[in-house]
Order: C-alpha cells, then sequence, then structure tokens
C-alpha cells in the first residue's frame, strides 16, 4: 500500500503546524492541552518526582562531599557538648573520621512541587516509518522542544521546585582508607542532643531549585484510521507511544537553589551548594529527570488529550477545505492497495463536488477560473469538411468557437472513481438549470473557385459529458499539479442542434445539410479535439483553483 496520499496530508499541514502565523501552530494548539482533572502542559505540574539514586562517580563524589560536609558539623557538635560538659566524651575525634554508608553508599534525589514551563514551544519533523494498519497506518513524528525564540517563548524548558538530596553517612575508624569500611563500634553518647546520630545518620539537605532544559526530543507514535462505516466514517488520530530521543542537557540555575537542613551551616553550606550541583549536573539525575518528563507526557491522560487534539485539527483542516458534507456510503470501488484511509480521503473529496458551499463545487470551480477561462471555453477551428449545397461543392470551416454554459455542470458522487492512476470522473452539463450548452462561431462558406462567404453558428447541445482522467503530483497542496491524462467528450448526436446563418444560403437548407448524422459527427469530433487540445490549460485551471482554495481554506 502505498503510502503517498499520507504523506502529501502530511506535508501540506506540516509547514501550517510549525507556521506562527497559522491557526495549526503547534504551541497554540498544545497550550489548549487540558486533562478531565485540570493538568496542563503550559505549564506541567507535578506533585513528586523520586529521582532515586545517583550512582557512578558522581555520586561517589557527592556521597564522599556530603560526609566531608556532616563531620564539619559533627565536629562542631561534639566541642558544644565538651564545652556542656558532656561526659564520657574523647578529648577529641582524631581516632574517627567520616564516610559515606558502606550498605547504603549513593545519594538520592528526589523533586517535588515541580512546575515544568515551555513545553507547549515546540515544533514537529517529518513523518517516518509509515506502515499499513487494517485501517489505516502507523508512524512517527519527532517533536523537537524549545523551537521557537519569539511569540513569548524562551528557547529552553525551565524545571522549577523543591528538592530533597539524602545522604546515609557513617563514622569509621581513622584513618579513611580505599573501600568502605564498616560504622566504627565506639559509641559516644550525649551528642544526640547536638543533632548528631552516632555512629550513623540519614541526613538531608534541602531548598529550591531551577533547572534548564536544552536539547529535549521525543519522537511520538501515531496511529492514524478510519473509524466507523458507511456515511459516518471519520478520521481519527491516536497518539499511541511518547519517547525521548537522544540526550537532553540539564543545568542547574545556581542562581536560584538554596540550601536548608539539619546538618546544614554556614561553615558547610558551600561544600553543600557543590553537592547539589554535581547531584542536578549528574547523568543519572538527567537520565531519570528525562525518564520523569517522557512518563509524564505518555501518561494515559495526555495521550488521550493529545490524540483528541490531533483529530481535532486534523478534522478541522478536513472540515475547512472538503466542506462539512454528508459523505456517501459507497466507497467507489477502490483499486487494489488503496485502504480504508485513502477511500476515506477520497470520498470527503466526492462530498465536497455536491457541495454548494465548498470551494471544489464544480461550478464554483469553472466561474472561478481567468487563466484560463473555462467558461466560456474557446476553440480555435472546427473543420466541418466540403458538402453539397444545392449542388454545389461548399466547406464549411467554424472560427472563434466559444462554448457557453459550462459552469452548468455537476460530477455526482456516481461518477467519480478512485484509480491506480488518480480519479476518474464524469462531468455533466446542463443539470442544475437543465439548459443547454450554447456553442458560437463565426462560419467561413468557401466554395471550390475558392470564393467564401461568411456567417454565423448558434448551436445547442443537451446534456453533454466528458469523461476526465485526473492525476496528481507534488510534494503538498501548495506545490499540488493537475495532470488531465484523458479527456472524452460525449455528446448525443440526437441532442444536438446545429444552425449556421450564411448570407446567400438558405437557412434551412443549410441547417438540413449540417445536422446530419454524419456532419454531426465531424460536428462533434470537432468539439473533442478542440476540448482535447485545451487539456493543459484545463489542468492549469484545475491546479490553480485546488492551490488557490486549500491555501484559503487552511488559512481560517
Amino acid at each position: 500500500m502505498t503510502t503517498d496520499l499520507v504523506d502529501f496530508v502530511y506535508a501540506t499541514m506540516h509547514k501550517r503546524i510549525n507556521n506562527p502565523d497559522s491557526s495549526y501552530w503547534l504551541p497554540k494548539i498544545l497550550e489548549t492541552i487540558r486533562t478531565p482533572d485540570g493538568r496542563q502542559l503550559s505549564p506541567l505540574s507535578v506533585d513528586a518526582w523520586p529521582l532515586g539514586a545517583l550512582a557512578g562517580d558522581q555520586g561517589v563524589t557527592i556521597g564522599d562531599t556530603i560526609a566531608d560536609a556532616w563531620w564539619i558539623f559533627v565536629k562542631r557538635a561534639f566541642k558544644k557538648a565538651k564545652d556542656a560538659g558532656v561526659p564520657d566524651l574523647p578529648a577529641n575525634l582524631e581516632a574517627f573520621i567520616s564516610q559515606r554508608s558502606n550498605t547504603d553508599q549513593y545519594p538520592t534525589l528526589a523533586l517535588s512541587q515541580v512546575t515544568v514551563a515551555g513545553l507547549p514551544n515546540a515544533k514537529v519533523g517529518d513523518l517516518t516509518g509509515l506502515a499499513p494498519t487494517e485501517n489505516g497506518y502507523r508512524g512517527i513524528v519527532r517533536v523537537t522542544t524549545a523551537a521557537y525564540d519569539s511569540h513569548g517563548y524562551q528557547p529552553q524548558i525551565t524545571i522549577d521546585g523543591h528538592y530533597q538530596l539524602d545522604q546515609h553517612v557513617i563514622v569509621i575508624d581513622a584513618p579513611r582508607t580505599p573501600g568502605l569500611k564498616p560504622p566504627t563500634q565506639v559509641l559516644l553518647k550525649g551528642l544526640d542532643a547536638y543533632g548528631v546520630d552516632w555512629p550513623s545518620q540519614k541526613i538531608e539537605g534541602l531548598g529550591q531549585f531551577r533547572v534548564t532544559v536544552t536539547g529535549l526530543v521525543f519522537d511520538v507514535g501515531l496511529n492514524i484510521e478510519v473509524a466507523g462505516t458507511g456515511s459516518g466514517r471519520t478520521a481519527k488520530v491516536t497518539v499511541e507511544s511518547v519517547a525521548t530521543v537522544g540526550t537532553p542537557v540539564f543545568t542547574l540555575d545556581q542562581d536560584h537553589l538554596t540550601i536548608e537542613g539539619d546538618t546544614v551551616s554556614d561553615l558547610n553550606k558551600e561544600i553543600w551548594k557543590r553537592s547539589a550541583v554535581t547531584a542536578f549536573n549528574s547523568p543519572d539525575a538527567a537520565k531519570a529527570l528525562t525518564a520523569k518528563l517522557a512518563d509524564a507526557l505518555n501518561a494515559d491522560d495526555f495521550r488521550t488529550q493529545f490524540s483528541g487534539s490531533v483529530t481535532g485539527q486534523l478534522a478541522k483542516a478536513l472540515d475547512n477545505v472538503f466542506g462539512t458534507g454528508a459523505l456517501p456510503a459507497d466507497t467507489g470501488r477502490p483499486p487494489q492497495g488503496d485502504g480504508p484511509l485513502e477511500v476515506y480521503l477520497f470520498d470527503r473529496v466526492r462530498a465536497s463536488l455536491n457541495d454548494t458551499g465548498s470551494g471544489f463545487y464544480p461550478p464554483t470551480v469553472v466561474r472561478s477560473t481567468s487563466d484560463p477561462k473555462l467558461d466560456p471555453l474557446s476553440i480555435d477551428t472546427i473543420d466541418l469538411g466540403d458538402h453539397q449545397v444545392m449542388g454545389v461543392s461548399v466547406n464549411f470551416t467554424l472560427n472563434d468557437v466559444t462554448i457557453n454554459g459550462i459552469a452548468d455542470v455537476l460530477i455526482p458522487v456516481e461518477d467519480a472513481s478512485l484509480v491506480a492512476e488518480g480519479v476518474d470522473a464524469t462531468l455533466r452539463f446542463g443539470r442544475i438549470s437543465q439548459s443547454p450548452i450554447t456553442i458560437t462561431a463565426s462560419v467561413v462558406a468557401t466554395f471550390k473557385s475558392g470564393d467564401h462567404i461568411d456567417g454565423t453558428m448558434n448551436t445547442t447541445v443537451r446534456h453533454p459529458s466528458a469523461a476526465f482522467g485526473l492525476s496528481f503530483s507534488g510534494p503538498d497542496a501548495d506545490a499540488l499539479t493537475v495532470e488531465v491524462r484523458s479527456l472524452t467528450v460525449d455528446i448525443d448526436s440526437d441532442g444536438l442542434d446545429i444552425n449556421v446563418h450564411v448570407d446567400g444560403l438558405p437557412d434551412k437548407a443549410v441547417h438540413d445539410i449540417l445536422n446530419t448524422r454524419d456532419i454531426k459527427g465531424d460536428f462533434i469530433k470537432g468539439v473533442q479535439d478542440g476540448a482535447v487540445q485545451r487539456k493543459d490549460d484545463i489542468a492549469k485551471a484545475l491546479t490553480d483553483n485546488a492551490r488557490k482554495v486549500i491555501a484559503a481554506k487552511l488559512a481560517g
């Protein structure tokens, strides 16, 4: 199954989704997202994000630094206890040193009251990985955040909130050696009154933070399909997954960092700050934050809202372009290889051709064309050949042929079908006002001697039709090209009345001659040939109209 039609629709919308002047601009659409419980993307609020343990070299550095900061606090508490006369304390603490726990060695970072600002500031990339499903296609759209530096947006995402950095520390027997030791077996009493749990303490640093995020990219899995049956079919888009791509960069804004905690003092606050900075800038924190952002956007309630929003925007675009006329229940017998989505989109076209409010309503299309003009349609010359008039051979040539009434045309839904090469359609003329097509021309009657006399023609044709074969190309609607690959005029000779007046010739005699079946056949062939000669002009008119209509409808 070819993806050309889906690619065409997506490419048409893609440039509008990324255009700040379009009503389909993605940031403004994302700003309207609301879950049933009132959560939104602008900004995204989260109660708690436990990021877990920060392992690796950074975790070791943070744990060791916090242990050193705690030891400063312990020594200060020890001095206060000694000064207060707490009994059974050693003369000093030189026999001991601090260390991160040997059993719970890594720090943990948890965020709360989190606010993520700037997520709607995004743009979309190409639709890739399209694969057919039973009712449509699955594909992936890449969404890049922090996309615009205008319209009130900054090219970065910010995460604000409160943090808690925990570390389990212990007292060990000095000296500190490579590897982690168990806690000392020496017990000191009386330090708890000064905030020290000897020889093991789980301590915390907390405060407010701000992190800026750049390079945050998501791959959004979409399922684009047809829902419903018959005339009740609709196009539906489901956001099936949201996954991060690559490695975003998280940078702690130290000017917005505060440090608090029972073991944090003026003496060790700077050490704690370095630990907090290292924690936020660690790969584990970045990995955990990335996962939390993805989890938040991948939650069922948000994906449901994303799906509804994308479906709504697609419906808005299709309704704007094709109108809201009822779909035909018949599928139009599509060629093998075209699936339900292609048929649905084509049926939207068929419905629009019969919707008087649509820009594709055939009378509207014909009347709106001016370069070239389709009504009236001009044909340079039709040669009706040589004929005997009162025993004299006369050649009749029609010049400046003008066909009026073409705008009185319909394409009934049953007369349009989706074919492998594009679309086949039959235009039915004179079906609205029931008026005939009129054809006027200047007539030159040339005798065998070379002499000629001039006259005029006024001919009527009742209920003619024209079978068109149309092909379409171009990456999107703005570059759409319509080609008339075939054009066959069908005129019933019984509904054709050729009236020619030539000065010096009896009207009735001329009428009787020119309305024989053979002459009518020559006339019909002349109209056919003339129309075929103009098919490139007709294609240009159809191309210009389609581009103009789609651009205007999608601009609203």
